[in-house]
């Protein structure tokens, strides 16, 4: 036994490891950083989830309403109109009489082009996920007419939505945008 030191008491209370109200206490410190990591992480992956569906309602909306306006803008004849649907007639770059009808189809806005026929199937789709059109209509004094001769002015209203589904009824992805115009064609 001389070639071993000897173990005294006091250097095995030195090695004796955690007790158990130490490794609960460091299992309770290290679920709680896991649980704000989790919490912060939640909180990008909301912030992400808003600003993608809030971009894609007020893209789809204000690309809509543009092209609404710009085809309407050069209008030389409106032929129909009601609340959810304008139908008219522009003259395009090249001098051709063109007639459009714009309409709400559930939740689609379609451009039906009528004459002359493009190579594209019709009624083309413009954007999904419209919550409303709603179109008003009003004369030289600023009056709202029914009256489709009479129409001078056109109010465009359209409440766009996330065409993306989530998880549920309700999520972040879930935006709605509402974009307005008002147009006076050149050509009435």
């Amino acid at each position: 036994m001389s070639g071993m030191p000897a173990t005294t008491l006091k250097g095995w209370r030195n090695q004796r490891g955690f007790t158990l109200t130490e490794l609960i206490v460091a299992c309770a410190l290290v679920g709680l950083v896991l649980a704000g990591m989790f919490m912060a992480l939640q909180q990008g992956e909301n912030a992400y989830l808003y600003g993608t569906g809030k971009v894609e309602v007020q893209g789809n909306g204000r690309v809509a309403v543009d092209r609404m306006a710009h085809d309407l803008l050069t209008a030389s004849t409106i032929t129909a109109a009601t609340q959810t649907s304008i139908s008219f007639q522009y003259i395009d770059e090249a001098g051709a009489t063109i007639t459009v009808t714009y309409s709400l189809n559930g939740t689609d806005l379609q451009r039906n082009q009528t004459n002359p026929l493009p190579g594209a199937a019709q009624p083309e789709i413009v954007i999904g996920g419209v919550n409303t059109l709603d179109l008003r209509y009003y004369d030289s004094g600023h009056a709202i007419t029914t009256t489709v001769a009479d129409i001078r002015v056109v109010d465009i209203r359209l409440i766009t939505q996330s065409e993306t589904t989530g998880l549920g009824a309700y999520n972040l992805a879930n935006q709605q945008a509402t974009f307005e115009d008002r147009v006076r064609p050149r050509n009435l």
